[in-house]
């Protein structure tokens, strides 16, 4: 929930951010062995399955989540809701009509491991599921 709030609180002031907080020696005994905290996103205590890339992961639902990665305008919204049964991501932007990429979304697996569906206002979307990619094309003639 606290990593999760403070993801929350990022997207919506649509700040640019890098989170790192690994510390392979972690344990659940005794956290990230630092200043009495314990925020590593990997602890080897809590890996079950060696061959299963999230196996010990923390906090996985909060930190692996959708954002755009490339976007062909303005970003005005982002917000995604991890907690809630039915995962959902929202995303706004004002187009830049001079550039002509699509909008790149890194949409995880792990969040919709059966695929997810997609509405947009307008334009039209390609879903490369394995890539975990969205790419969204805007209309050329709505601004």
């Amino acid at each position: 929930d606290a990593l999760d709030a403070n993801m929350v609180a990022l997207e919506s002031n649509l700040a640019s951010f890098t989170l790192w907080c690994y510390t392979p020696d972690n344990t659940n005994k005794r956290g990230d062995l630092w200043n009495d905290e314990d925020l590593s996103v990997f602890s080897p205590d809590q890996q079950f399955d060696p061959e299963d890339v999230h196996s010990g992961g923390r906090a996985l639902p909060a930190l692996i989540r959708p954002y755009a990665r490339k976007i062909a305008g303005t970003p005005l919204r982002m917000a995604f809701w991890c907690q809630a049964q039915q995962r959902t991501f929202e995303f706004a932007f004002r187009h830049d009509p001079k550039i002509t990429e699509p909008t790149e979304i890194f949409v995880p697996q792990y969040q919709y491991p059966g695929g997810y569906q997609v509405e947009v206002s307008d334009g039209t979307y390609k879903v490369l599921f394995d890539q975990q990619i969205l790419l969204y094309y805007h209309t050329k003639d709505k601004e």
